[in-house]
């Protein structure tokens, strides 16, 4: 699952009391919606953007506390956490239906982009997946039409709801070729960490780790980063995390890393970028919480395969 967190896509932070609204009992299942107006597929590297365009329309349209949706799924397959699991959404009608199920959305339109890709239809099994494994959703599938007056989600993706939301069949990959001596050879990298760092929400604050498993290039890595936070963390606040790669004593930074935030945790960083030869990568976590207070890690780990080249 290809999860982006708020703080991934850059959300405005919910409106209090509504928005933090809890739901008050285990939901039914969930509900599929689309658009509902013109769609035009992007690259993905835009679709941030049109997520944040989406929360300003609630918000600011609507009059909402929040971007409608539980969560909302691109056409390259990335689910986008929108409420969530735990926070209640206001896109299936009234109060009554947005407690009673997950509402997830599809970036697909009733004009322009219609058909929903494969991709997405992974992502959209991704999302119902997660609201039942690690939500409280029950079997229940359906459409935002199901129990509403509308049209949402459309022809195509209701059809999909109705067949049982399955994966789209793929094509088996054909048996890679045994490795050679010649072919590099991943190795793991793991630490884990008590900690005590104060995040600011004015500057970034680097979180080095030991020396043994801080990356030197040349090198591929896929480097995850995962910070756990104090107990008494405001429920609104969220942590910002970049890599980036430095000479050896941390200066001369490179341009910020292209970063990928996932699952299980809000708080969980990925970098996959090659490392040159002579340059060590570095991550910097900045606090956001709505009244300017510093934020306390009390936990951080780093793991992920890394390939010497």
């Amino acid at each position: 699952m290809h999860l982006i967190t708020r703080a991934g896509w850059g959300a405005r932070p919910y409106r209090t009391p509504s928005g933090a609204t809890r739901y008050a009992r285990p939901r039914r299942g969930v509900k599929i919606h689309y658009l509902g107006s013109h769609y035009t597929d992007r690259p993905h590297d835009r679709c941030a953007a049109y997520v944040r365009s989406l929360q300003d329309s609630h918000m600011d349209g609507n009059g909402w506390s929040d971007i409608g949706y539980s969560f909302v799924v691109c056409t390259h397959g990335h689910v986008f956490e929108g409420r969530g699991l735990d926070r209640r959404n206001s896109a299936n009608g009234n109060t009554s239906l947005n407690e009673q199920d997950y509402a997830v959305c599809a970036l697909v339109g009733s004009s322009g982009l219609t058909e929903p890709t494969d991709a997405q239809l992974h992502g959209l099994r991704d999302a119902i997946d997660h609201c039942r494994r690690e939500g409280a959703a029950g079997p229940w599938l359906g459409g935002h039409k199901d129990g509403y007056p509308t049209n949402c989600p459309g022809g195509p993706l209701y059809a999909w709801v109705q067949a049982g939301a399955p994966r789209p069949q793929t094509t088996p990959a054909s048996t890679p070729p045994p490795a050679t001596e010649e072919e590099p050879v991943p190795l793991m990298l793991s630490e884990s960490r008590a900690d005590d760092t104060q995040l600011s929400v004015t500057s970034w604050v680097d979180l080095p780790f030991a020396d043994a498993v801080i990356h030197k290039g040349p090198r591929e890595h896929v480097t995850v980063v995962h910070l756990q936070l104090a107990a008494d963390t405001p429920p609104d606040a969220e942590i910002l995390g970049r890599f980036y790669l430095a000479n050896a004593d941390g200066t001369a930074p490179s341009a910020y890393l292209p970063i990928r935030h996932v699952g299980p945790g809000p708080h969980q960083f990925v970098s996959a970028a090659p490392i040159p030869e002579g340059r060590y990568l570095r991550f910097q976590a900045l606090a956001v919480t709505q009244h300017g207070e510093s934020l306390t890690v009390t936990h951080r780990t780093l793991s992920g395969p890394y390939w010497t080249v």
